[in-house]
């Protein structure tokens, strides 16, 4: 495929002016899209409200798309339609949501309830969309929200915006691929990202969707260096952060020890110590082989080998996050070497 995108994602519990800085001059370097997680907390536990800082980003960017990785658990479905519904004015249609299914970090601690996060999602995608489209007062009742003569006044641009759905087990990859306008999944070597991409277009196209303007979103972790022995230095103590179990149970088909059996990143709460502990112990299981296959790792044509099998796998949309030792360094040869070699 020709003319992959490229987004960057912010780094972790970033000051907001700083972030600012970062995305005007993600802008500049050309990258298309800029990405943050839409955290309460990160394993570290600085985490700001990326929403408002792509409002705020919205007056110093022209041309560079803007997106938010959040769920469906901590706004209204009304609340949330109209904020995405300014968020889409400031940026002059620019803005992406993303929607997954959340974590208990981000829920449990708040008294947030996490239950039935997919039919939670997909109750909230149709209103958020319902809301958008109507122009006279509805009622609604579902198992989650009851609305009565609602309507919402403001409308985006376009009529909708794009919403993006974060899946990598069976039931959400459907309905990224029935309900998405977009579909990012989670770091995965790339012979099973092609087999999941490969049931996401049966079914978009059961479904009568449209292929050719379907993002098919890969996140990354990338460490640059001069080779994959330094560059996995900087990851070899992240490994945690890098795989989730269940990918890795499913790329390699292995059983993780029985303690770690329902365990991962999804439900560690990260203001508690002894599962931080957990979830770095159960990380340290993870082989140098996975870390390679799982990330960009490596010199800058190290790098470019690995987008090319991605590619070849059907991503047409790469997101990703420098955690390269040196990040200076690597991402002026991201910018200059990697991604224009694509272009």
């Amino acid at each position: 495929m020709a003319n992959p995108k490229f987004g960057i994602v912010a780094p972790a519990g970033e000051e907001p002016k700083r972030v600012l800085d970062f995305i005007k001059r993600a802008e500049d370097s050309g990258f298309d899209s800029f990405w943050a997680g839409d955290h309460m907390v990160f394993m570290r536990p600085v985490a700001f409200d990326v929403l408002s800082t792509i409002a705020a980003a919205s007056v110093i960017t022209n041309k560079i798309s803007m997106g938010s990785i959040s769920d469906a658990h901590k706004f209204h479905p009304a609340v949330l339609a109209q904020r995405l519904a300014t968020l889409d004015h400031l940026t002059n249609g620019r803005f992406i949501l993303g929607l997954g299914l959340g974590e208990a970090m981000n829920l449990d601690p708040y008294g947030i309830k996490w239950d039935r996060p997919l039919s939670r999602m997909v109750e909230s995608i149709k209103l958020l969309r319902k809301l958008w489209k109507s122009e006279e007062p509805f009622d609604y009742e579902g198992e989650f929200f009851k609305f009565k003569k609602a309507v919402l006044g403001a409308k985006p641009t376009k009529g909708k915006v794009p919403i993006y759905i974060a899946a990598h087990r069976p039931k959400s990859l459907r309905v990224a691929a029935e309900m998405g306008d977009g579909w990012i999944t989670l770091p995965q070597p790339p012979f099973l990202f092609a087999k999941k991409r490969k049931q996401v277009e049966e079914w978009r196209k059961g479904a009568g969707g449209d292929l050719d303007n379907f993002d098919k979103c890969q996140y990354l972790f990338i460490s640059m260096a001069k080779d994959k022995e330094e560059a996995f230095k900087a990851l070899e103590n992240l490994r945690h952060t890098l795989i989730w179990s269940e990918l890795y149970e499913e790329a390699y088909g292995v059983k993780l020890p029985e303690e770690y059996e329902g365990f991962g990143y999804m439900n560690v709460i990260a203001t508690d110590e002894e599962d931080k502990k957990r979830i770095v112990e159960q990380g340290k299981l993870f082989s140098k082989e996975a870390v390679f296959d799982f990330t960009l790792s490596g010199s800058a044509k190290d790098c470019i080998k690995r987008i090319e099998e991605y590619i070849e796998a059907g991503v047409n949309h790469f997101l990703i996050h420098n955690f390269s030792a040196d990040r200076e360094w690597s991402y002026k040869v991201l910018t200059e070497e990697v991604i224009p070699h694509f272009r």
